[in-house]
């Protein structure tokens, strides 16, 4: 029997969908009873603490465990000699410990196993390395040099999926090029043609968890592990897959998520934690990284210089876009090379280019991995875009504003990887009106004897950046008094994902969320799978898979009911306490006598207990094709934000006194939540503006990787005021309507800053952060006539 599609926000109104509701995980958190990966205690837990080298780049020569095998508490030290695979789920790069060189400054060359963790890291000191030094490349540029040592020497014959992968005797990890139109003659038809060259520099994602893991390698063969990250069912087939074990035979459990920003959604200690682990087996072996060993011992963010190349007619149309990245993508390249791509095929921003020549390139170098980071690519190569905006419209004599409404893509608009838009896929005019009326209505303050004042704008767009087999899954459970238990394999990482899951779950079955409980942790032996928590794509798919298994439950409860009601199945309707026949609604029976099957007068049980299964992939999800083309956007949000700034004349400090978001969200499902999305979003993504860099030295050592010498926002750095908006066009995807926004907050903030930098000052800024020290010797190098007369 055939069942309706998903509920849709424009044919009923909403009763659920667009309430606040108190977090179901929020006691728990505000008490400090919930379980974190450090809180976890196993019988027999043995602790281990791992070597890292004092150089990035070198061939070790040799390793002397003696000494360390020898203090109290010490089991076992382990080194990677006997390793003998690779890992990794685009390019098998990946070792999990050094075993004849090391790579970059965090790898793990050696380990102590012991009873606690200050023995292991007593004894870590007595193990003796001894090195040879080879060149070490901290930037793409120097990587790329035609005499520049190879990284790995040995890359051309690394698996890889089809289309991407390293380049042999190369250090180029990966290649991405996007062709679309004629670009030769987009620019012909130019009147104006401008580059420009920006870069986003390394940082880290500095969730208030650090990454862990615990791993246990079962007598029996099998293996488990207990992770802070949030794609359990990646860790599960990447380990089973290296120690050749059924996928059945692995087994993660995902506790709390302190917070994740990014770099926690791919396999990054799981794999070095269970290969230690394999030396005491029966014997569960944890490790919680230090701030240090998070910052370099895990996953960064960033490191993409952008070249533009922008053809423009004078009546201010787009012609050609040529872009070039180059991503400093670190000593692997796995978890690293989608992240350029994104950046390449969106370096298009919120505009239409009939003609595009997108160039990406991963480029090994000596610094640790790069991954996800909020934003995945976007904001990258879009701060360039949106900078560029301003500036051709400067050279044009025309309004910015006019400019961007002229080329934005819309319905009938088609992107630069080929996929037409529509309306259901948002409005960023909208979206660019309400944020210029917040921040541009009156005239700008004029420059005092202590401050200069400027305004700045940026329009926004994000696509997901999945993979055609994601997909979110969910299990749904009717319980005998009417109320529903649902599990899924979403993370949890502070988004608030479970009350999404209750709000839309409330309005598919039309009951109250407080009878509905959401699952509190992901284990890979009960829960549903999910490929990865990524993209900002929970709403929407999760949303839908939650929907469509509403909707099955609801199917079974009619089927029930018409052997209980003695009434064809069209007859029937559900109101969330009862299927009731529609001629005749006294006609009824409960909800709860359906939820196991039926009983008849006589105990006769009839019908089937009502627990459903679905899941829901975004359509027609597809590879590049030749052209690097393909439906691998499928669904965007657009938004736009802008702000007020002083700069401060004596420090060069830049203060943000009011900053305007809005985004086209679809429909938004909790008020509260979202606008804290935002505001979070735009507070992280000032620290990168403004201070934040994770940095390296010649010889690739780091010499900030701990709170002390990172800065990063603090509540002081926040905007005096924050004005968030919501514009809701329907999409047809998500759940009535709803679009992701877990990452779009973070991506026009560094351009509208900059854009606002050279409203103030007439200085143009081309590379983040605005460190006060920037800012104030770019205006004392510019002279006393620094600011243009207005």
């Amino acid at each position: 029997m055939s069942r309706p599609d998903p509920i849709r926000e424009d044919e009923v109104s909403l009763k659920y969908v667009g309430k606040n509701i108190t977090r179901s995980d929020a006691v728990k958190k505000i008490t400090g009873k919930s379980v974190f990966l450090d809180d976890i205690k196993l019988p027999g837990m043995l602790y281990t603490a791992i070597l890292t080298p004092p150089t990035a780049h070198a061939k070790i020569v040799s390793i002397d465990t003696s000494a360390a095998e020898k203090e109290p508490g010490v089991i076992k030290v382990v080194t990677g000699k006997s390793i003998d695979f690779l890992f990794g789920d685009n390019v098998k790069d990946r070792v999990p410990m050094a075993v004849d060189r090391v790579r970059y400054i965090g790898e793990p060359v050696a380990a102590v196993i012991a009873e606690n963790p200050h023995q292991a890291k007593m004894a870590l000191k007595k193990i003796e390395v001894k090195y040879k030094a080879l060149p070490v490349y901290i930037d793409a540029r120097e990587a790329l040099k035609k005499k520049a040592a190879l990284i790995h020497p040995d890359s051309g014959d690394y698996w890889h999926l089809p289309g991407m992968g390293p380049e042999a005797k190369t250090n180029i990890a990966d290649h991405y090029l996007l062709k679309k139109g004629d670009v030769k003659k987009g620019f012909a038809e130019a009147d104006l043609v401008l580059e420009g060259e920006f870069n986003y520099p390394f940082s880290s994602s500095a969730a208030i968890e650090p990454h862990g893991a615990i791993a246990i390698h079962h007598e029996d063969g099998g293996i488990e592990i207990w992770s802070s990250s949030i794609c359990p069912f990646v860790i599960r087939e990447d380990i089973a897959h290296t120690y050749k074990l059924p996928v059945s035979s692995v087994r993660v459990h995902i506790p709390e998520v302190g917070g994740c920003f990014g770099y926690k959604s791919d396999v990054t200690v799981e794999q070095t934690i269970a290969y230690i682990a394999s030396f005491v087996p029966g014997r569960p072996v944890k490790w919680v990284a230090s701030r240090k060993e998070d910052f370099l011992s895990t996953l960064l963010g960033h490191g993409i210089r952008t070249k533009f190349k922008v053809g423009v007619k004078k009546n201010g149309k787009l012609t050609a876009l040529q872009t070039t990245i180059l991503h400093s993508t670190g000593a692997y390249v796995d978890t690293g090379l989608h992240v350029m791509r994104g950046s390449t095929h969106n370096s298009t921003g919120t505009y239409e280019f009939p003609n595009c020549y997108l160039d990406g390139y991963s480029v090994y170098t000596n610094t640790p991995p790069v991954g996800a980071y909020r934003g995945y690519g976007h904001q990258e190569s879009q701060l360039g875009m949106e900078r560029m905006m301003d500036i051709i419209a400067r050279k044009l004599g025309m309004d910015a504003f006019k400019l961007r409404e002229i080329n934005y893509l819309g319905p009938g608009k088609m992107t630069s990887i080929g996929e037409r838009l529509w309306e259901s896929n948002g409005n960023v005019k909208k979206c660019a009106d309400i944020v210029r009326k917040k921040i541009f209505t009156g005239k700008k303050k004029k420059e005092d004897a202590d401050y200069y004042y400027g305004r700045g704008f940026a329009a926004v767009m994000k696509s997901p950046k999945g993979a055609p087999f994601s997909s979110k899954s969910c299990y749904l459970k009717f319980n005998v008094d009417g109320s529903v238990s649902i599990n899924m394999g979403g993370a949890e990482v502070g988004q608030g994902l479970r009350n999404v899951v209750r709000l839309v779950a409330a309005e598919a079955l039309k009951i109250d969320p407080s009878r509905i409980s959401v699952y509190t942790e992901i284990d890979t032996q009960f829960s549903p799978w999910e490929w990865q928590t990524i993209g900002s794509m929970f709403t929407m798919q999760g949303g839908r898979a939650v929907v469509r298994a509403a909707e099955k439950a609801i199917h079974q409860l009619k089927k029930t009911a018409m052997m209980a009601l003695k009434c064809d199945y069209d007859m029937l309707e559900y109101d969330g306490d009862y299927i009731f026949l529609s001629s005749d609604p006294g006609v009824r029976v409960s909800v709860p006598s359906l939820a196991q099957g039926y009983m008849t007068e006589d105990g006769i049980t009839v019908g089937e207990v009502v627990h459903t299964t679905s899941d829901a992939r975004l359509p027609r999800y597809s590879n590049p094709d030749a052209n690097g083309q393909g439906s691998f956007g499928v669904t965007y949000t657009f938004g736009a934000q802008a702000c007020e700034i002083r700069i401060e004349k004596k420090t060069g400090k830049i203060i943000v006194d009011h900053f305007a978001s809005s985004f086209d969200v679809g429909q938004v499902i909790n008020p509260v939540q979202i606008r804290g999305q935002v505001v979070g979003g735009v507070v992280m993504a000032l620290g990168s503006t403004l201070y934040e860099e994770t940095k390296f030295d010649a010889d690739g050592v780091c010499p900030n990787p701990q709170f002390s010498k990172y800065r990063f926002p603090t509540i002081n750095d926040a905007p005096a005021k924050q004005t968030v908006e919501f514009v809701e066009t329907p999409g047809k995807i998500g759940p009535f309507g709803a679009r992701g926004i877990g990452e779009h907050p973070v991506i026009g903030v560094a351009p509208a800053v900059l854009n606002a930098v050279y409203d103030a000052t007439g200085i143009d800024f081309y590379e983040i952060p605005l460190s006060p020290e920037k800012v104030k010797a770019a205006i004392d190098a510019k002279g006393d006539n620094r600011c243009p007369k207005k």
